[in-house]
C-alpha cells in the first residue's frame, strides 16, 4: 500500500478512486447486511386481570339470586386472562360424583393460595363455565362465621389464555337458583349467573 500512496500521475490517481471506490464498496454492503439480519423486538405478550364477586341473593336484597357481578367482561384477543372470584355464597348445590364440573380445565386455578385440580362436586357452590372454550372453574363456598354470616370469602384464582376475537357465553352449572331442581331464577337469567366474556 505504501507504494500505492507514493506513486504519481494519472495512472497513480486512477489507482487511489479504485481502491476508494472498492472499500466503501465493502463498507456499503456489510451494513446493508447487518440491516437486513435486524428484526424488530417481538411484541410482549398481554396479562389482563379481571375481577368479579358472586353475591348473595340477601346481599342484594334479591332472595334466591346469587349474582357475578360483573357478569359480563372484555379481554383483548391473544392474552392471558387472570380471573378471581370473590365468592362470598356460604351455600352449596352439589353435583353428582360422575358430573364433569367439579373438574379444572382450560386452565389453571388456586382456591385460597393452594393450587387445585378439582373441587369436590359435594362441596361446589358455583361454576364459572365457558363450554365453547372448554374451560371449567369449580368454586367451592365461602366458609362460614359462627354467626351464620360469611366470615370472608372464598377466593378463586384462574388463570387462561384466549385467542381471537370473538364472543362467549358462560354458564354457572350448579343448581343454585329457583324452581325445581335449582335451575330456574338466577340459573336462566342473564346478568346472574350467566355473562358473556367478549374477546376483542
Amino acid at each position: 500500500m505504501n507504494t500505492i500512496w507514493k506513486s504519481t500521475g494519472k495512472a497513480a490517481a486512477s489507482l487511489r478512486m479504485a481502491v476508494l471506490l472498492s472499500l466503501s464498496a465493502a463498507l456499503g454492503l456489510g451494513l446493508a447486511a447487518c440491516g437486513s439480519s435486524s428484526k424488530p423486538p417481538a411484541a410482549s405478550p398481554v396479562t389482563v386481570h379481571l375481577y368479579t364477586n358472586i353475591l348473595t341473593g340477601k346481599m342484594i336484597v334479591h332472595s334466591g339470586s346469587p349474582k357475578y357481578s360483573p357478569a359480563n367482561m372484555t379481554v383483548p384477543a391473544h392474552s392471558t386472562v387472570v380471573l378471581t372470584i370473590y365468592n362470598w355464597d356460604d351455600g352449596t348445590a352439589p353435583l353428582p360424583s360422575s358430573s364433569p364440573y367439579g373438574a379444572v380445565t382450560g386452565g389453571s386455578e388456586t382456591v385460597n393460595g393452594s393450587s387445585v385440580t378439582s373441587v369436590p362436586t359435594a362441596n361446589l357452590s358455583h361454576t364459572f363455565t365457558i363450554p365453547s372454550l372448554k374451560i371449567n372453574v369449580p368454586v367451592p363456598p365461602a366458609p362460614t362465621a359462627a354467626s351464620g354470616s360469611p366470615k370472608e370469602p372464598a377466593v378463586v384464582v384462574f388463570t387462561f389464555h384466549v385467542g381471537g376475537s370473538g364472543s362467549y357465553t358462560w354458564h354457572c352449572m350448579t343448581p343454585c337458583g329457583t324452581a325445581p331442581g335449582g335451575m330456574g331464577g338466577a340459573m336462566a337469567t342473564p346478568g346472574f349467573m350467566e355473562g358473556t366474556l367478549t374477546v376483542a
